[in-house]
């Protein structure tokens, strides 16, 4: 990747909308070039996917947890990992080191609705949660980007 590569992911990843004839007087380009750069860039794996965010707020989700698990035994987890893949208020789900095995990133209509559905998956071999609450978000930058000087 060089200068040009890292300019154009800043951009896309600023707003994945941008035409490649939006970003010609961007990047100094022709259309058909920007074009192969992004082919390439999705070739290799630095570009996976292009997509909106939303706000889950504004969708009624009101309530932004995460929360930490311990598993009662390992081979329990491919039961609560296949309820994370299927709830789409799961947003994020890591394998972690220390004392706990997991961290989930929830968000959900009120309390209650994350209490069920922390119950539902207490039932799936967790021995031990901890939930914390998102008060309010300082920071959200859902795409790495590399550092690039101009």
């Amino acid at each position: 990747m060089d200068n040009i590569d890292i300019k154009l992911i800043r951009l896309l990843a600023e707003d994945a909308s941008l035409t490649a004839s939006s970003l010609v007087p961007k990047l100094n380009m022709s259309v058909p070039a920007i074009n192969k750069r992004i082919a390439k860039l999705k070739e290799g794996g630095q570009i996976s996917k292009s997509t909106i965010l939303t706000d889950p707020k504004k969708l009624g989700k009101n309530v932004t947890a995460y929360v930490l698990i311990i598993m009662e035994h390992f081979n329990t987890s491919e039961r609560l990992l296949r309820i994370v893949k299927e709830d789409p208020d799961i947003l994020e789900c890591y394998a972690i080191s220390g004392e706990y095995d997991f961290i989930l990133k929830i968000c959900a209509e009120s309390i209650d609705a994350l209490e069920d559905k922390l119950l539902g998956m207490k039932a799936q071999g967790i021995a031990k949660s901890n939930t914390l609450f998102a008060l309010r978000e300082y920071k959200f930058e859902p795409t790495a980007v590399p550092n690039y000087k101009e």
